[in-house]
């Protein structure tokens, strides 16, 4: 390769990396919650626990918990465990702010889904940590664990 041709080459690739920096400045200037440097050096957020399904028994029978569940709404409209609250994992903005205000805040929450296969649980559980909600676990074995336990659902 000339040395023409190659400095050409090193010019464009500068150019691109250039850009590309430039285009992700400017995209995390645009995130509602831009990341911070920071968060960018110590990406772990707080862990979140997972529950067992005889630990998530004891904890509906004691009442002391705030159940959130993840599914869709059709999902949560099939069967759900009861007095859950349905939020989506899409939910965002106002429409997810709306609903974590119905949470009371010094209670622990527990959210999941439709099973082990399922991420959503996840997903709500850390929108839930970036609303201030402190005590979250997320119960993995989900909908598919409660029934295999013999427990009821409510439908809407």
């Amino acid at each position: 390769m000339k040395f023409g041709k190659m400095a050409g080459f090193l010019v464009k690739v500068i150019l691109i990396s250039l850009i590309s920096g430039g285009l992700a400045v400017v995209f995390n200037d645009a995130r509602l919650k831009p990341y911070t440097f920071t968060e960018l050096n110590h990406p772990q957020p707080p862990q979140i626990a997972e529950i067992s399904t005889s630990e998530l028994v004891k904890d509906f029978v004691s009442g002391n918990f705030f159940f959130v569940d993840a599914r869709s709404d059709m999902d949560f409209a099939m069967g759900h465990i009861p007095g859950a609250l349905n939020i989506p994992s899409w939910a965002v903005g106002e429409e997810l702010a709306g609903l974590v205000a119905q949470i009371p805040p010094q209670v622990p929450v527990i959210v999941y889904c439709d099973g082990l296969s399922c991420g959503k649980s996840r997903i709500v559980a850390k929108k839930l940590q970036e609303k201030g909600l402190k005590s979250i676990s997320v119960y993995v074995e989900g909908i598919d664990g409660w029934i295999g336990a013999g427990m009821d659902l409510e439908a809407n």
